[in-house]
This record gives C-alpha cells, structure tokens and sequence, in this order.
C-alpha cells in the first residue's frame, strides 16, 4: 500500500525509523548477517560498503551510519535484490 496522505507519509516513517534501530549495535549487525546467510565480504558488497568498514561496524571500531542502517532494512524487506 502506497503511503497517499502526509499522515500515511509519518507513519511509514516512524515504522522505517524505529526498523532501522534494530541495525545500530554492532551485535545486531552480526545477528542479521548470520541470519541471512552473508559472510562479512557478502553483507558488505550487497549494501555498498567495504569490507573493512563492515568489519568496523560489527566489531563496534565505528558508528553504524544511518544510511547502513536504511540500507539493511532495504534489504530486509527484499529492496534490490
């Protein structure tokens, strides 16, 4: 269902706001890779970073960028595969 009014247009975004909190520690960045299969290159390649910065982010060496976290929940959801 397409989001029609600025109302459905909030409510879409805080569903995606508080989706993308679920990929701000390190450890839920790993959770999800195992659960879906990648290994850290796969994870990587498949939202558009490096592998050392993947790497980063799972050991907790960097902040999780927002857009990393959007990206995740893209995928999640089945966006760009």
């Amino acid at each position: 269902m397409m989001a029609r009014t600025p109302a459905d247009i909030g409510a879409v975004a805080a569903q995606i706001e508080d989706s993308t909190r679920v990929f701000g520690t390190a450890q839920s960045l790993t959770e999800w890779r195992e659960r879906f299969g990648y290994s850290q290159r796969q994870a990587a390649e498949a939202i558009g970073c490096s592998r050392g910065a993947w790497a980063g982010y799972e050991h907790g060496d960097q902040p999780i960028p927002k857009y990393i976290s959007l990206a995740i929940a893209a995928l999640s959801l089945g966006v760009g595969r």
